[in-house]
This record gives structure tokens, C-alpha cells and sequence, in this order.
């Protein structure tokens, strides 16, 4: 009896951890700038309330100034997004989802998928429209046949079953 082996995958997103790294390698290398900036300010000014305050207004403007900029690569695609699946519900289904140079690597991967997605959607919805024409016409001719109200039996129920059989055809044909 073989045993089964589980292979746990720490890391999901190759993506997602090059965005991540590049967020902590910008954040260190700034910080490490600035730390020299504040050693060589101390040494100018000297130590005391006036370097105090200049380090804490420094490292604030570092964070605030990463997380906005962060934040609006690895969020803001979304809310453009948004808009772009608001119209594809809406019934534009050719559209696709756009992504800009800028946007996070991760967000692209995303997009990618996505759109793939769409374009299968597109594909079924296409299939669906043919579908509902295909159908619509045969039940117009059954109907017309009801109306003259001459038909047989027979040449009813032959009708009814050809439709029958086009409609499994085109089941399988997806």
C-alpha cells in the first residue's frame, strides 16, 4: 500500500510575492536613505527636541508616501475595474478587462484569468443567443401547424419529435 504524500504549497502566487517584495525592498531602501539623511542631519544640528522632531516628521512622511503610493498600485485598478464588469453585466460582452503598465504584477495575473473567464462567458452567451433563435423558429412552425387546425395527429407528433431531436443535437454541441 502506497502512502500519500501531501505537499503544502506555502507560497500560492509567484505574483503576489514578487509585489510583496518590492513593497518591503522599496520601504527598507527608503528607510535606510532617510537614516542616513537623519545621521548626517544629527552630526550638523546635533542631537536633541528640533532632530527628534525632524526624524518622527520624516519617518511619517515615509509611510504615508508609501502607503498612498502602495496602496493606489495594488488597489486602485479595482474600482476602474469594477466599472469595466458593471458594463460587461450590463450586456457588453465583448468587452474585456484592461489592465495599465503601472498596475501591480499581481493584479495583472488576475486580469489575465478574468478575462479568460469572459471570454467564455461571451462564448456560452453567443451559444445561448443561437439557441433561443434555433428553438424560436421550430416552435413558431409547431405553432403555426396548431393554428390551421387541419394537421393530424401524426404530422403533429412527427413535428414535435423533430424538434425534439434537433434540440438534443444541439445539446451536444456546446
Amino acid at each position: 500500500m502506497s502512502k500519500k504524500i501531501l505537499r503544502q504549497k506555502y507560497f500560492i502566487s509567484r505574483e503576489l510575492r514578487i509585489s510583496i517584495a518590492l513593497i518591503i525592498l522599496w520601504s527598507l531602501l527608503v528607510t535606510a536613505f532617510f537614516t542616513y539623511v537623519a545621521k548626517e542631519l544629527a552630526e550638523k544640528i546635533g542631537h536633541g527636541t528640533p532632530l527628534f522632531i525632524i526624524v518622527m516628521l520624516g519617518y511619517v512622511l515615509i509611510v504615508v508616501v508609501l502607503t498612498l503610493l502602495f496602496s493606489h498600485r495594488l488597489i486602485g485598478p479595482f474600482e476602474r475595474l469594477n466599472t469595466e464588469m458593471r458594463l460587461i453585466r450590463s450586456g457588453d460582452y465583448h468587452r474585456r478587462l484592461n489592465v495599465r503598465k503601472n498596475d501591480d504584477i499581481y493584479i495583472r495575473s488576475f486580469i489575465k484569468e478574468v478575462n479568460m473567464i469572459l471570454e467564455e462567458y461571451e462564448r456560452d452567451m453567443q451559444y445561448k443567443k443561437e439557441l433561443i433563435k434555433y428553438i424560436d423558429s421550430d416552435l413558431m412552425s409547431i405553432i403555426s401547424l396548431i393554428e390551421e387546425g387541419e394537421a393530424s395527429k401524426d404530422k403533429f407528433r412527427e413535428r414535435v419529435l423533430a424538434f425534439h431531436k434537433k434540440l438534443k443535437l444541439s445539446a451536444e454541441k456546446p
